[in-house]
């Protein structure tokens, strides 16, 4: 609260534009806001980077600095927010990275227009920025007209959205918090036509290094003690969510078989044996891994896709050509520990494909860590 107080007090007439260090906030930290702010446009920035600028944004407000860092930098100080947003979670928890984000938005609406007017352009975006309103329930979703009604469980694993929302597994949290502030949900289980449960699986093995034996003793337990309508119809209005490859309860068959699945794989990968895999031992991963084609039942399953961030899209956008522009394509499929070193794939000097011209001689394309290039 007494963020958004400071951050509304101060007059709109003022430019804090100057940027130029204070008694308190030394010049360098704004320094190091332009550039990265300025990377951020182009690629993703390290994290021990944001690191440095949330640790800088969370000594602003501890020693009463903010306001006068506001009066000299505004936007600097709003982009130290919003990367310390993530950090702000694993530190103080959910509730008050949205304050933070909060207090972020007001900086935003209230001085950026100014943001070029110091002869610096700023950004004022992080790559996950544009997810934090509907991550942080800023951003009621619609239910598109289907009265549809889906009760939504609270599970240990589903805690930290901002920090388990990147990479392409955070599909697991993103429908977790569109359902939890949806029209769609109700908190009457006698209405509801589904029921959620919501696993952030994929980021509490990455992230928290839980192995598939704690995986399964987790999922048995919730099912058997926790869900506490999943009796009444055997499962089968229950939902659970697969972010990766693999169903990430290696015993599902003998507890949720009957369940709704969405899923980002129709064949997903089964294993016998799920722990001993490593860059070492991938060679291995055929022998105890397969695909799985049966996993997924059409009749009662969804497939749903992999996330991929708006920044991201939003670059691949500026990127994109018309189709008939495109001469080649690439596409990675694999990896193999021999392919370590550059690899030269010849080209033909003719080709099937109606967008790759003739070539008047054969080509080579130097890959690195590829198996294969489509044309």
């Amino acid at each position: 609260l007494a963020l958004l107080l400071l951050s509304s007090a101060l007059p709109c007439w003022q430019a804090p534009t100057d940027c130029e260090g204070t008694a308190l906030v030394a010049q360098d930290v704004w320094t190091l806001a332009r550039e990265l702010d300025k990377v951020i446009q182009i690629t993703h920035i390290p994290r021990h980077y944001g690191v440095e600028l949330a640790n800088a944004f969370f000594a602003l407000e501890r020693s009463g600095a903010l306001e006068g860092a506001i009066q000299d930098c505004a936007l600097g100080v709003a982009v130290l927010a919003v990367h310390a947003l993530p950090h702000s979670e694993v530190r103080f928890g959910t509730a008050v990275a949205k304050e933070h984000f909060i207090f972020y938005d007001q900086l935003v609406r209230q001085y950026g227009h100014l943001w070029n007017a110091s002869g610096f352009k700023w950004n004022l975006d992080s790559h996950q920025s544009a997810s934090y309103p509907l991550l942080l329930g800023l951003k009621p979703q619609s239910c598109f007209g289907t009265g549809v009604k889906v009760f939504v469980y609270e599970t240990e694993f589903a805690q930290k959205p901002i920090v388990c929302s990147q990479g392409m597994f955070a599909s697991e949290v993103f429908v977790h918090r569109w359902f939890m502030h949806s029209e769609c949900r109700t908190e009457d289980p006698s209405e509801a036509d589904f029921f959620f449960v919501p696993v952030y699986a994929a980021c509490v093995m990455t992230k928290e290094e839980k192995l598939a034996d704690e995986m399964d003793r987790f999922y048995k337990k919730l099912v058997t003690e926790n869900l506490t309508y999943f009796k009444d119809q055997g499962g089968q209005d229950h939902i659970f969510l697969w972010s990766s490859e693999t169903y990430d309860f290696p015993s599902w068959q003998d507890y949720i078989q009957d369940a709704v699945f969405l899923s980002v794989e129709a064949s997903p990968i089964e294993c016998t044996d799920f722990d001993f895999f490593s860059e070492e031992t991938a060679e291995k991963f055929g022998a105890s891994c397969k695909h799985c084609p049966w996993c997924y039942t059409p009749w009662k399953d969804a497939i749903i896709p992999g996330y991929v961030e708006k920044w991201s899209i939003r670059k691949m956008r500026a990127l994109e050509k018309p189709s008939k522009e495109i001469v080649l394509t690439a596409g990675v499929v694999g990896w193999k520990p021999e392919y370590q070193h550059a690899t030269t794939v010849p080209i033909p000097t003719s080709s099937p494909s109606t967008r790759m011209p003739t070539l008047q001689s054969e080509m080579n394309f130097r890959l690195t860590g590829t198996d294969l290039i489509g044309v």
